[in-house]
């Protein structure tokens, strides 16, 4: 991948955040290392080809994919974040923490950078990583559909509420039900002129998978937002966004349902709802004149 030099510096969170976009091969690779980093710092090259079903020219290829000079390097850059890691761990204890990587030495202004400094680094991950293709292949799913359904669940919402609002208000025809039996009705209604996007982080969501494999079924242009190339909603999505998968820098915290990701999914809709309005400017400004004096509850 020509990208990886923008990817995050860290190699753990880079070959996490291109994994998505590997060949099969390469991905065995990196979800390997992602889930035995430990192994993976010590392996030499053949043992690590064998454990990964590839051959050695294989791991060669990978270790240029994410920009590492050679096989050595990257397994010093893994030692490395591992230790960094443990010595952050070690200073953190087992606290639980209320929010992302908030303790309770952090005052006020350490807050604030910490939590504006993870929003930041999110927008720049989803930029860095997001494709470019996909994002051009939904944008034209967008201009032809008819209808676009959405299909969310949780804190997911978020994202979808601002989606209706975006893609309504430059005239597209939306629809989404908060109540899981009509949810799951209304896919019923869906046909190959319309378009269903599920946005699931963890893409394991029971009601948005099922919803978009049922969309698939009924002939509906399929889209999902997740974070996870492996998890269930991508078998039953004709276009697939993925968003940034790390949602804190060390720890977890005991409010799971972070608002980090959503910020991602936030940014992924307006990029959608920007290209597509850009791409019907003159009607779009029309449709936006309209409906701002509709929600102003002016009468022309």
């Amino acid at each position: 991948m020509d990208q990886a030099a923008d990817k995050p510096d860290q190699i753990l969170p880079r070959i996490r955040w291109i994994r998505p976009y590997l060949n099969p091969a390469l991905r065995r690779i990196a979800e390997f290392i992602l889930k035995n980093p430990e192994m993976a710092k010590s392996s030499a090259i053949k043992d690590l080809a064998i454990a990964c079903e590839v051959s050695e020219s294989t791991i060669t290829r990978f270790v240029k994919t994410v920009q590492v000079p050679s096989f050595q390097q990257l397994k010093i850059k893994i030692a490395e974040e591992l230790s960094q890691k443990s010595d952050g761990d070690k200073a953190g204890g087992e606290r639980q923490l209320v929010y992302e990587d908030i303790t309770p030495e952090d005052g006020t202004s350490a807050i604030l950078d910490k939590i504006s400094g993870r929003y930041v680094e999110t927008v720049r991950d989803t930029q860095r990583g997001i494709s470019v293709h996909e994002i051009d292949r939904a944008v034209e799913a967008i201009q032809k559909c008819e209808l676009i359904a959405f299909f969310a669940l949780g804190s997911s919402i978020i994202a979808v509420e601002n989606a209706l609002m975006r893609f309504m208000r430059v005239g597209k025809q939306c629809q989404f039900f908060r109540d899981f039996s009509v949810r799951q009705i209304s896919t019923a209604t869906l046909n190959e002129r319309s378009l269903a996007i599920g946005i699931s982080n963890s893409g394991r969501t029971t009601t948005t998978v099922e919803s978009l494999q049922q969309a698939q079924q009924r002939g509906a242009t399929t889209i999902c937002i997740t974070s996870f190339a492996d998890s269930p909603i991508t078998a039953y999505a004709d276009i697939k966004l993925f968003t940034p998968t790390v949602t804190a820098a060390s720890g977890s915290a005991a409010y799971h349902e972070s608002m980090v990701s959503k910020i991602a999914q936030i940014h992924v809709i307006d990029v959608l709802y920007s290209c597509f309005a850009v791409k019907n400017y003159d009607k779009s400004i029309d449709a936006l004149e309209r409906t701002d004096v509709y929600s102003t509850g002016t009468r022309i």
